[in-house]
């Protein structure tokens, strides 16, 4: 597992040090009126975010309020501040000295929540060490390498560790299920009114660490999907740029253009394949066009990820560069593996949003060729 978290490590290190090539410091000290996006080696928050906001860098400190979500990846960071609803983070190192109104997902090397911390929803972290020393208003599910707990959790807490402290000042008002690598625990005087029950079955979890939430089966498959998503947006970035940067271009009076273009695409080319296939002269063809299908669908979210982070830089008019966008890229190609994992409807938008895609690069290709035409 810590091998893992190093690994983690090192892939926010690599990409905070290559996005900051073009953003360097970053300081938000006027009071934002809408959702932030903001990328840069350090990013320090002095000013109220009314929207969400969405974070990446090597070092990134949070002193103000923020009154929506707040999303996070890089380095390290110091949350100090009030945010009124979930915080998403995926960081080395996270030190959690605030009030946060609803969820804190957390996956890291690191995580501390002091005294001040109070989480009113859940908490979920996955982390090499983890610290609880704040209160948990919602349950607690939490996996790592050693974990402390000297903290108040007021509902149900399932606890996986290699090692496992728990302080004097540890107060649990619902049922605990664990699993210690060295046994069972004497939780003392922790426990109020309730009990705390070693479950041998959760020792599968410990090396195999559920993060179901993410849209991944294990923490392992999880650090491989970040780094594969990352090389795939990277490729496509750097060799496709133009494309992309152009093909957002008035898409917001060409969604259900696009739309319908990447819908024949996705339904039209299978049929094409079908007919290609039953004639014996097509079968080369058919096997050629059914390759690139399939290349298309595996790759599509990476592809999707990368036109939705132009979309963005093209609608809020910002001066983004390469690194930057590689990263929020990656943000929502993690975000859409996260999507699918809703039964139906996570299936549905993920073809909206594929449809749109090629539909909008068709669109791209189509126009690209009438104007070699007419000149």
């Amino acid at each position: 597992m810590k091998t893992i978290i190093t690994l983690f490590v090192t892939l926010c290190s690599m990409v905070s040090f290559g996005q900051a090539e073009n953003d360097s410091d970053i300081l938000i000290d006027k009071i934002q009126q809408d959702d932030t996006y903001r990328a840069g080696e350090t990013i320090k928050v002095n000013a109220v975010i009314q929207g969400d906001l969405v974070i990446a860098g090597g070092k990134l400190i949070v002193n103000d309020s923020i009154n929506g979500d707040l999303t996070a990846a890089g380095g390290e960071l110091f949350l100090n501040s009030y945010i009124a609803d979930d915080v998403r983070i995926a960081v080395g190192r996270a030190t959690i000295d605030s009030e946060i109104g609803d969820d804190l997902v957390v996956f890291g090397g690191e995580v501390i929540l002091t005294e001040n911390a109070i989480i009113h929803g859940n908490l979920i972290c996955f982390a090499g060490n983890i610290e609880i020393n704040g209160e948990v208003l919602g349950k607690l599910d939490i996996k790592g390498a050693d974990v402390l707990i000297d903290g108040t959790i007021r509902e149900t807490s399932k606890i996986i560790g290699e090692d496992i402290t728990i302080g004097s000042n540890a107060k649990f008002y619902k049922e605990v299920e664990y699993w210690n690598s060295d046994g069972e625990i004497d939780f003392k005087n922790t426990l109020v009114n309730t009990q705390a029950q070693f479950n041998e079955d959760l020792k599968e979890d410990s090396t195999q660490l559920s993060l179901t939430t993410f849209g991944t089966n294990s923490l392992s498959s999880w650090v491989k999907y970040i780094l594969s998503a990352f090389l795939g947006i990277l490729v496509f970035h750097a060799f496709f740029k133009h494309a992309f940067s152009t093909a957002v271009q008035g898409l917001e009076n060409k969604w259900i253009k696009s739309f319908g273009v990447g819908l024949v695409y996705l339904i039209g080319i299978p049929l094409l394949i079908i007919v290609a296939l039953l004639m014996i002269i097509g079968i080369p063809l058919g096997l050629f066009v059914t390759a690139i299908f399939i290349f298309s669908l595996l790759f599509g979210h990476f592809i999707a990820a990368i036109l939705l982070a132009y979309y963005l830089k093209y609608k809020k008019d910002k001066n983004w560069g390469f690194w930057s966008i590689t990263l929020i890229a990656l943000g929502f190609a993690l975000l859409m593996r996260l999507l699918i994992t809703i039964p139906y409807v996570g299936i549905a938008v993920s073809v909206v949003i594929l449809s749109i895609t090629y539909g909008a690069l068709t669109l791209k290709v189509i126009h690209a060729k009438k104007q070699r035409v007419i000149n």
